[in-house]
C-alpha cells in the first residue's frame, strides 16, 4: 500500500511541476500582452482565452499534491476542543467525508468528460478548445485528491501534524 501512495505522490508532484510551468506561460503571455499593447501592436489574439484554461488547470492539477504536503486551508477550533480520542474520530470523519466529495466530484466531472469525448464537443472561443480538455484537469485532481485523503484515513499520518510536516518528501 506504501508503494501504491508512493506512485500517487509522484505523480501528484509531477502534475504541481507542471502547472509551474503553466503559471510561467501565463506570466510570459500576460507580460507580453502588455508589452504589445503599449506599443500599439495587437495583442496576442488567443491570449486571454489560453489564459483561462491555464489558470483553470492550476486550479486542479495541483490539489493532490497540496493535500500531501497539508497545504491546503483547515480549520480545528472544533478539533482542539475536543479529547484526543475524539480528535482522532473528528479527524477520520473529515478524511472520509473529503474522500466522498472528491470521489463524488471526480465521478461528475468524468462524465462530462466521457460525454464531451462522445459528442465531440468543443468551448468556442478566440480558439477551439476540445471540451474533454476542460475536465480532463478537474476528474484527475479530485481523483487523485481522493487516494491522498485516503492515505490519511488509512495511514499514521495526520494533516493536523504540521509539526512533523515535511513539505518534500514523499
Amino acid at each position: 500500500m506504501d508503494t501504491f501512495f508512493k506512485l500517487v505522490g509522484w505523480l501528484s508532484l509531477a502534475l504541481a511541476a507542471l502547472v509551474k510551468l503553466i503559471l510561467a506561460a501565463i506570466v510570459v503571455e500576460v507580460i507580453s500582452d502588455v508589452v504589445l499593447r503599449n506599443l500599439d501592436y495587437r495583442p496576442i489574439s488567443w491570449g486571454v482565452s489560453a489564459t483561462e484554461y491555464g489558470l483553470l488547470y492550476s486550479a486542479f492539477l495541483p490539489m493532490p499534491w497540496l493535500v500531501r504536503i497539508k497545504g491546503h486551508v483547515f480549520v480545528e477550533f472544533l478539533r482542539r476542543a475536543l479529547p484526543g480520542p475524539g480528535r482522532r474520530v473528528l479527524e477520520k470523519l473529515v478524511y472520509a467525508v473529503c474522500i466522498g466529495l472528491c470521489l463524488y466530484l471526480t465521478w461528475y466531472a468524468f462524465a462530462a468528460f466521457l460525454d464531451a469525448v462522445r459528442t465531440g464537443a468543443y468551448e468556442t472561443k478566440t480558439f477551439d478548445m476540445p471540451k474533454w480538455l476542460i475536465f480532463l484537469p478537474i476528474s484527475l485532481g479530485f481523483f487523485l485528491s481522493a487516494f491522498e485523503w485516503t492515505r490519511y484515513l488509512v495511514g499514521r499520518d495526520s494533516l493536523y501534524d504540521i509539526d512533523v510536516l515535511d513539505r518534500e518528501g514523499l
